[in-house]
């Protein structure tokens, strides 16, 4: 709980730059019933993709503009696709307004989501078990392929709008065909022939005289306690444990159920060329 604790308190203290500070919420050790507020009244019930909040021209390094705008993580350096933009004017940084929440109540319910620009999701679970959610995402033909699924005591379901493939017999091509008629007349023609003269593998190996395994003469007349012993030894020098000390886990914890809540806001970037915009203005560089 410790360790959670913190790497809460780091992710939000990292999305104080979001446009909506007031709605990052953090509640640590709830009682069920504190939790179970939060669980039946969650940010948001359907997902949707993050919304877009600015576009940015890329102001790189050596820019006489770099210190009148917002650089980002990257320190004027951009890149995509594995290689490093070297005409930043052709390109534009879309800002979107990302967001996630979770909660659990220590008795087995949860709630969670997630918003970004290519795909959302949000998950229910009951305290009895049953699981609700659904989820949308851009394909990569950017159709919006929407999942609505849910489990309950009759199994798993779905139900989506994912276009449905049409199965079709196999068309045999000409010479695919002849070279499959060649084999089956060649099979036949080996088989007839095995029946005719059968392979006499009991002749050929009836002239070696036969050596039982050491597994069979050990079966037949017994190991020597010797031989047990070490074989025993062998063994248990396998199974290694560890020499008695104390112990470096963490104490699982006790005490009553408890749960938590968090949710956040946090700005996410995706550069795109310039001309993808249609007509849509850039917003300026912020002040430094």
């Amino acid at each position: 709980m410790l360790r959670f604790g913190i790497f809460l308190a780091a992710t939000v203290a990292l999305s104080a730059a979001a446009p909506k500070p007031d709605s990052n919420i953090l509640e640590l050790d709830l009682s069920p019933e504190e939790a179970q507020k939060y669980l039946n009244s969650p940010p948001f019930t359907e997902p949707k993709l993050a919304s877009r909040t600015a576009v940015l021209p890329l102001v790189k390094y050596n820019d006489p503009r770099f210190r009148t705008a917002e650089a980002g993580p990257t320190l004027g350096h951009y890149w995509k696709n594995g290689h490093e933009i070297e005409n930043p004017e052709d390109y534009v940084d879309e800002v979107y307004n990302a967001r996630q929440f979770h909660g659990q109540d220590g008795l087995g319910a949860y709630v969670y989501g997630y918003e970004t620009p290519e795909s959302s999701k949000v998950e229910n679970r009951v305290r009895a078990g049953d699981v609700t959610g659904s989820y949308t995402y851009k394909a990569g033909n950017n159709d919006l392929i929407k999942v609505r699924y849910w489990a309950d005591s009759q199994g798993f379901h779905q139900e989506d709008n994912i276009p449905k493939v049409v199965l079709k017999p196999v068309e045999e091509d000409e010479d695919v065909r002849q070279a499959r008629l060649a084999h089956e007349k060649a099979w036949q023609e080996a088989a007839a022939a095995a029946r005719q003269q059968p392979d006499p593998q009991g002749e050929y190996y009836g002239q070696y005289e036969f050596q039982p395994s050491a597994s069979e003469v050990h079966s037949a007349y017994g190991v020597a306690p010797a031989q047990v012993r070490q074989s025993r030894d062998v063994r248990d020098s396998y199974n290694y444990r560890p020499a008695s000390g104390p112990s470096t886990e963490e104490p699982e914890p006790t005490g009553p159920p408890r749960g938590f809540f968090y949710q956040f806001d946090y700005p996410v970037s995706i550069i795109v060329p310039k001309s993808s915009l249609q007509g849509e203005s850039v917003n300026p560089p912020k002040p430094y």
